[in-house]
């Protein structure tokens, strides 16, 4: 075995430290709130808009912001490969009950 393959073999304390961002994803995906809040920052991160608005800044700023929301999908997958897409279902969901909830409003 070389120097290099060594050196790529995680640490005890690299996979601990794994271990616990798994378990701490875990713990917010758990509850309602937690989700929430991770389909809010994901929906800020705009990983389904156009990064490109003309000027050099924002589309930086949009691509950046877009990086952080992709970042953020591969820890939810990594932890299970079922809930992001759970979490794109809830939303819709969400959405569709509060639609159906505004055209039943009596005037």
């Amino acid at each position: 075995m070389s120097e290099h393959d060594l050196s790529e073999q995680p640490s005890r304390a690299q996979e601990l430290y794994r271990d616990q961002i798994v378990l701490d994803l875990e713990a917010v995906l758990s509850i309602p709130q937690g989700r929430r809040v991770l389909l809010r920052l994901l929906e800020r991160c705009g990983v389904y808009r156009s990064a490109f608005t003309g000027e050099t800044e924002a589309t930086a700023l949009r691509l950046g912001e877009q990086n952080i929301g992709l970042w953020l999908i591969a820890q939810i997958e990594e932890v299970d490969p079922t809930e992001y897409p759970r979490l794109l279902l809830e939303a819709a969901q969400k959405r569709d009950k509060e639609t159906v909830n505004v055209l039943d409003v009596d005037e």
